[in-house]
């Protein structure tokens, strides 16, 4: 299928499961800091919500635009039992160049400047929060 036209048939964006949305602890977490779950995009929603109204696939659309809104669920599943309330991934894959730590520095103090990353709430994760290894692949 052509990408050009894939948009067409793709299914809706997944909304957050029930189970996720019951997750208190994370609750706490989003209700005590909301200004680390800020949703900032560069793209004017509703004009672009506007430019897609005649799109076949509406439910598409739909949740795309409510993704933009309201953020977009990061595929997390914390409801295994084995699974930590709170998990830090982080140091499973350390960087060890040098030019990557710079590199990374530099993107996160570029996208704090722009609103689209949170400024430091401390060194450890709050309750409900789970982080993943970081990875840096240098463009040819």
């Amino acid at each position: 299928m052509p990408s050009a036209t894939a948009s067409e048939t793709a299914p809706p964006v997944p909304d957050v499961p029930l189970q996720e949305r019951s997750n208190l602890t994370a609750l706490r977490t989003i209700a005590k800091h909301p200004e680390l779950f800020k949703i900032v995009t560069p793209i004017n929603v509703d004009r672009f919500e506007e430019l897609l109204q005649t799109h076949p696939n509406r439910p598409l659309v739909n949740s795309v635009c409510k993704g933009l809104r309201e953020g977009f669920w990061p595929y997390a599943d914390t409801s295994e039992d084995m699974r930590p309330e709170t998990w830090d991934g982080s140091s499973e894959r350390e960087l060890k160049d040098p030019a990557h730590m710079v590199f990374v520095k530099e993107q996160r103090n570029q996208e704090v400047k722009l609103g689209r990353f949170s400024e430091a709430f401390g060194p450890d994760l709050l309750p409900g929060m789970s982080s993943t290894p970081i990875w840096v692949v240098p463009k040819p």
